[in-house]
């Protein structure tokens, strides 16, 4: 595997590969059967894609780029709903729409609050014609309690039995801890609201912008808000969250406690970026932004591919199954449950490892390589390969065990042949003043092989020497099992 050096400090591994269309579908049930375990069996993970974000293209070409794009980001992002930003002409509008219903994904719309509360219904029963689900802007000082009410009693009567009142969610845009404020929380009680990690800041030692501080500090409870990063990884904000102080201690302190990440360079912008994304992945409703999944790289929906391996190689790119193992280990799931654990790790380093052209083909990555890789791309914090390190450690310890025991066998073989030989020394005088016709055939074959013990010697030396042979050959044909079984190979291999 080439590692490029790619700064003074850092190097990568090329990383980003396709996966086929056989391991993206394993990836889909991997990160389902992942969020099962954590609670998470239902949920939102809505991407925010800008309008000028979409294909140039008409008609079936339009639809085919749509179509694999939503299908990728669905299976490799843990998307199931979809809202565009600004407008689209009524033929792409109708496009775009198809491809979404096609994969089976909702469609989300930004709905802002008209000024004039007369106009509110009519503005939702619009809405909801084509939307399955409202993104409400409600930021406005004025903006009531009876409004917000009045806005779900409207999507509920146009959608009938299909309304899901988690498909309508409140986006107030004052920073978390501001929620403590008695109006804001009276008005939003019992809405799914926004909520979002872009930024770490500690207030009075609990960190705002964590998902902790929203179950904690805003005591809302799984499903009643989504949780999410808002254009969070451009160098500005990253350098301000990084600043020295007291937001190095508040973020080591949610990476630490929460996650359970221990890495000593953290706090670098991309590993600081992956551990962000894993606190969203704790939410059992998420959201992305288009651009947060590929940071730094400028493209469209028809160049997202190509974009998203460029991302991933630079090592900010959103690896959603390295979110998901780190959530895992955060819950002790990698324990509890380590064959979904593993069947996850496998998926986060095929999209992480390059020179492979099938996840199968990871399994002949050299160890010194895979860790390498591991401790070297800036995102990814060592999980994976602790288990195949435990492996190795308990196959050497089972080695050693195995060596001191063959030892301990061969110092008593050792005592009993000189014990033998004792009493052969022992029996010379007594058997020598015996008269030879009174003895038995054994003892005239035990002073037979007294007569000629140099030659006796060796036979019996070559005896031993074949027993301990046998011994060592069946014990080396099972130590060459258990290391070929506890050689360290990708995360995945069983």
């Amino acid at each position: 595997m080439k590692v490029s050096n790619i700064g003074s400090t850092y190097k990568s591994v090329n990383f980003g590969r396709s996966l086929n269309k056989e391991e993206i579908n394993g990836a889909y049930k991997a990160a389902q059967d992942a969020r099962a375990l954590m609670g998470f069996q239902n949920g939102n993970g809505l991407l925010i894609l800008p309008s000028d974000k979409l294909p140039k293209g008409q008609g079936a070409d339009l639809k085919e780029q749509l179509a694999r794009f939503f299908d990728g980001v669905k299976k490799l992002l843990g998307i199931n709903s979809v809202e565009i930003l600004d407008t689209t002409g009524e033929a792409v509008d109708t496009t775009v729409q198809t491809a979404l219903e096609e994969n089976g994904l909702k469609r989300f719309a930004k709905f802002s609050i008209p000024q004039n509360p007369e106009d509110i219904a009519k503005a939702v029963e619009e809405a909801a014609k084509s939307a399955d689900g409202l993104r409400v802007f409600a930021d406005g000082d004025n903006v009531t309690k009876e409004q917000l009410q009045l806005i779900e009693d409207t999507f509920k009567k146009v959608k009938g039995d299909a309304f899901d009142p988690k498909m309508l969610i409140y986006e107030h845009n004052n920073k978390a801890y501001q929620w403590g404020d008695d109006i804001i929380s009276k008005v939003f009680d019992g809405k799914v609201i926004v909520t979002s990690s872009d930024h770490m800041n500690d207030n009075g030692g609990v960190l705002w912008g964590s998902k902790s501080f929203v179950t904690d500090r805003m005591k809302a409870k799984q499903g009643d808000f989504i949780h999410g990063l808002r254009h969070a990884f451009n160098d500005g904000d990253l350098a301000t969250q990084m600043q020295d102080g007291e937001q190095i201690k508040a973020a080591q302190h949610l990476l630490e406690e929460e996650l359970k990440l221990h890495d000593e360079e953290i706090l670098h912008p991309a590993r600081f970026a992956a551990a962000k994304r894993a606190d969203v992945a704790l939410s059992q409703n998420f959201y992305k932004y288009f651009d947060d999944i590929i940071p730094g790289v400028h493209t469209d929906v028809a160049g997202f591919e190509k974009a998203y391996q460029q991302a991933l190689q630079e090592g900010i790119g959103d690896n959603y199954f390295d979110s998901l193992a780190k959530a895992m280990k955060a819950l002790g799931l990698d324990q509890s449950s380590p064959e979904v654990y593993e069947s996850v790790c496998k998926y986060r380093n095929a999209l992480f490892s390059a020179g492979a052209q099938t996840v199968e083909d990871l399994a002949q990555v050299a160890a010194e390589d895979l860790e390498a890789s591991y401790k070297d791309t800036k995102n990814v914090v060592l999980q994976g390969v602790e288990a195949k390190k435990a492996a190795i450690k308990a196959a050497e310890e089972e080695l050693a065990r195995k060596a001191a025991e063959q030892k301990k066998n061969m110092e008593a073989l050792q005592q009993f042949l000189a014990t033998q030989q004792s009493i052969i020394e022992d029996g010379k005088t007594l058997r020598a003043a015996m008269n030879p016709a009174d003895l038995t055939f054994c003892d005239r074959a035990v002073n037979y092989a007294r007569a000629h013990k140099a030659q006796f010697a060796v036979v019996g030396a070559l005896a031993a020497l074949f027993a301990i042979g046998g011994t060592m050959y069946s014990y080396g044909k099972e130590i060459a099992k258990k290391s070929d079984a506890a050689k360290p190979k990708p995360d995945f291999v069983n």
